[in-house]
């Protein structure tokens, strides 16, 4: 049995929140972040944990995590102080494995350490939006300068080479049928692994439109940033701008001006390949 060695990285930043409250669940706003809820306690429990917005996929070299602006963000031994209102988007210094475990904390200013938090990796292979029947054409994200091979119930049916950023198309010769699985293998002179993508069943065709992006935060009449979860490399466009999605989905908008309290906005996006996404309304909140 091959044995994988597993990366453990240490993330570092203070206290001092400052882009308002989080929600999940009823309030329909997205943590799409992979974690593992196991939590150290420590002597000072007033210490928030870090919040990752989005994921930590192993097709990505940056990550976004959120915490003070006066911090320092430590990442495998590299310091970061470089962020927007506690925003840190770090360059990561290698690609990480699927199932890694990221050990988060924050430290703030005068050294007080918090709880710490695991986060676990997730497979960024991927193909958007899930394979219907009828499709003529698969596309998705894996890393660079890779060989992407499809596999249609594990046998070879096509294969293409990532450009840009990972972006990958196949050209199908015929449509895939109802109730076949999919997956991809990918290979690359710059990486010993052999990856995988998740197995896709092919589903009956639809006209709806692929999922749109998501909010991560609630954004409330004090918030001077908008993050959300959105497919790798769409472009959003929120009050009349246009912003773009990084490798792993995430989307920072700054805003020009603080908002007010009802005010209702509606965020479009176009994915990388040109397909109209769902868009998303949401409502300002009154700050508490």
């Amino acid at each position: 049995m091959k044995t994988i060695k597993k990366n453990t990285i240490l993330v570092a930043a203070g206290i001092g929140l400052t882009l308002g409250s989080f929600t999940v669940g009823n309030s329909g706003i997205a943590q799409a972040a992979e974690h593992n809820s196991n939590v150290t306690a420590t002597s000072n429990a007033s210490i928030d944990v870090p919040f990752l917005a989005g994921n930590l996929l192993n097709t990505s070299k940056e990550a976004t995590f959120i915490g003070p602006p006066n911090a320092t963000l430590v990442v495998n031994g590299q310091n970061y102080t470089s962020n927007t209102d506690g925003v840190f988007h770090i360059q990561l210094p290698n690609y990480l494995e699927l199932g890694d475990n990221v050990i988060t904390k924050f430290i703030s200013s005068t050294g007080v350490s918090s709880a710490t938090k695991v986060y676990t990796v997730a497979n960024g292979n991927t193909i958007d939006p899930a394979v219907t029947t009828g499709a003529n054409m698969l596309f998705g994200s894996v890393r660079p300068h890779s060989i992407v091979t499809l596999l249609v119930n594990g046998k070879e049916s096509g294969s293409a080479y990532s450009f840009g950023y990972g972006q990958w198309y196949i050209r199908l010769g015929s449509p895939i049928p109802l109730g076949d699985s999919v997956m991809l293998r990918v290979t690359s002179s710059e990486y010993s692994q052999v990856l995988y993508s998740p197995v896709y069943n092919v589903k009956p065709s639809t006209t709806a439109l692929p999922k749109g992006p998501q909010l991560v935060q609630e954004v409330t009449d004090r918030s001077t940033d908008i993050l959300f979860t959105a497919t790798p490399y769409s472009r959003l466009t929120l009050l009349g701008k246009r912003y773009s999605a990084d490798s792993a989905g995430i989307i920072h908008v700054k805003l020009d001006a603080l908002l007010k309290s009802g005010t209702m906005l509606t965020a479009t996006m176009v994915d990388d390949y040109g397909n109209v996404c769902e868009p998303l309304t949401f409502t300002v909140t009154a700050s508490r």
